[in-house]
């Protein structure tokens, strides 16, 4: 199973961020629904509320997309998806999520929100660091720790709370950084992805298998990686844009990707089956490259990625931990 083909579009800025629109060759219908659009109900654990572990219950009436690093607000802490998920009609399951709320534990709070909130790269691409095995050490601790430096950054948290401080941006910018998601450029017609770049080299690619499913996360994408300015020194924010032809080697490694058959691979990936859909969790890293994302298969079609994202793992902002 591979990577569609990609085609990067001319580049815009945003401040620091640039923005390149990506389109690809794959079909452009799944029936799945995403961000704010799809009612997922998310609770703490019935048998007993535990830090990396959320239940998720699909309301709606189409399979849902929950998507890596996307915040599950509320509850007895805040947390993150570890990791790309969809869920059928009617479907409940326990996921996989990482804590970005580390001084609150709140007993008797179960139900949180979903305002399908991305978390700045800067602590989602903790997730993408230690794909394969490349890094030892305990993730959660490293997820923290990349939330404390907004703590050190923008001034603390009660709660070094990763939800607070995406907040606080909102209504508190600095002078520095007062651009604003909206101000990003609009989705152009049949786009299904972005290369984000910043401080003049690749951060990463985030593709999705239809131009509606990528429509429902952009604006959230942008927004949360321009929290992640405030992290980074004057002069990486003074660097001026990417060149495009930065943008369009980075996405040539991301399609270069194999992720194996959709039925075969590594013994600890699961296809999962949602009645009429069935999904799978691809993963993969070449060399300063890494991707993660979930792959699909309707009846009477090849198998395909709903959503993909690729990070170069050379970028400052991954190796800040």
């Amino acid at each position: 199973m591979r990577v569609p083909q990609l085609h990067v579009g001319a580049g815009s800025s945003l401040g620091p961020l640039s923005i390149f629109p990506v389109w690809t060759s794959a079909p452009g219908s799944l029936g799945i629904s995403t961000g704010t659009h799809a009612d997922v109900a998310v609770t703490e654990l019935a048998s007993g509320a535990q830090v990396s572990r959320l239940t998720v219950t699909n309301n709606g009436p189409h399979p849902a997309l929950l998507l890596e690093g996307e915040l599950l607000e509320g509850g007895q802490q805040h947390r993150t998806c570890a990791r790309d998920v969809v869920l059928g009609p009617g479907e409940t399951r326990d996921i996989d999520t990482f804590c970005v709320e580390a001084g609150r534990w709140e007993a008797g709070q179960s139900n949180h929100r979903r305002q399908a909130r991305r978390a700045p790269l800067n602590v989602w691409s903790e997730l993408a660091n230690g794909l394969n095995g490349q890094r030892g050490g305990n993730r959660q601790d490293r997820i923290w720790e990349r939330v404390r430096r907004f703590d050190a950054a923008r001034g603390a948290s009660a709660t070094s709370s990763l939800v607070q401080h995406m907040d606080w941006f909102k209504d508190n910018k600095e002078e520095r950084n007062q651009f604003s998601a909206a101000d990003a450029p609009a989705p152009l017609e049949g786009q299904r992805g972005v290369v984000v770049g910043l401080g003049r080299q690749p951060l990463l690619l985030e593709v999705f298998g239809t131009h509606t499913l990528f429509r429902r996360h952009y604006r959230q994408l942008i927004g949360a990686a321009l929290l992640d300015l405030e992290l980074l020194p004057p002069q990486a924010l003074a660097s001026g844009p990417m060149p495009g032809q930065y943008a369009r080697g980075f996405a040539a490694h991301v399609q270069a990707m194999d992720f194996g058959t959709f039925d075969g691979g590594a013994e600890a990936v699961e296809v999962r089956n949602h009645g009429s859909l069935r999904s799978r969790n691809v993963s993969r890293a070449a060399g300063a490259v890494t991707a993660a994302g979930i792959a699909v298969e309707l009846p009477q079609r090849r198998p395909q990625l709903a959503h993909l994202t690729g990070w170069n793992t050379q970028h400052p902002l991954m190796e800040m931990a």
